[in-house]
């Protein structure tokens, strides 16, 4: 199934052909999968770019990861946020971890198939890991307090959590609000945000 990428194309008009190619590729391997597993809702499998890759690519939008910097993206999933992220920043980093062993063998194998030599998965709960990482990623996994609570004893000195989810959030002192609609424009988004926490 060939997956149109004309919106990626239109905001991120600087990544290479290789790049675009490997998006894609992940999208078709992400629509294949969901048949047999639900890593992605059955209702936005039609809408992958704009409801999943948009958001993802967002953060890369407010942040591009340079060389050398870790990211981890807890609850992966189906490797959202932290799949196509790894394929715009190649020279980072990044460990995805989610407790679901079928999830993250899914994504392992979609690794292994896009010959992504920057991206770790692991199979447990984020509590049992002890390092620390540049940045932590993760998208409507629970309640903002809760994804903090997980998050920040993981997070370096001077890090970022970035975080997707939905809703009214109001920005703080540590945090910015990113509106998607905003960004990318209302007929490519719902109502999600992106929110940029600095600890």
């Amino acid at each position: 199934m060939q997956i149109s990428l004309d919106a990626i194309e239109y905001f991120f008009p600087k990544l290479s052909d290789a790049t675009f190619a490997q998006l894609q590729y992940f999208c078709t391997l992400v629509h294949t999968k969901n048949k047999v597993l639900n890593l992605i809702s059955r209702k936005d499998i039609d809408r992958i770019v704009e409801a999943h890759l948009l958001p993802s690519l967002a953060i890369f939008l407010k942040n591009p990861f340079p060389q050398n910097t870790t990211v981890l993206d807890i609850g992966t999933g189906g490797g959202f946020p932290g799949l196509p992220l790894a394929i715009v920043a190649p020279l980072a980093h990044f460990t995805l971890v989610d407790s679901v062993k079928k999830k993250i063998r899914a994504v392992e194998e979609f690794v292994a198939a896009l010959g992504l030599k920057n991206v770790t998965c692991i199979g447990d709960r984020v509590e049992n890991l002890h390092r620390k990482y540049h940045s932590i990623t993760g998208r409507a996994l629970s309640n903002l307090d809760d994804f903090y609570a997980l998050a920040k004893p993981h997070l370096n000195p001077n890090g970022k959590i970035f975080y997707l989810t939905g809703g009214e959030i109001a920005p703080t002192k540590n945090t910015t609000v990113v509106d998607l609609c905003e960004l990318y424009g209302r007929q490519f988004c719902e109502t999600k945000k992106l929110l940029i926490t600095s600890v």
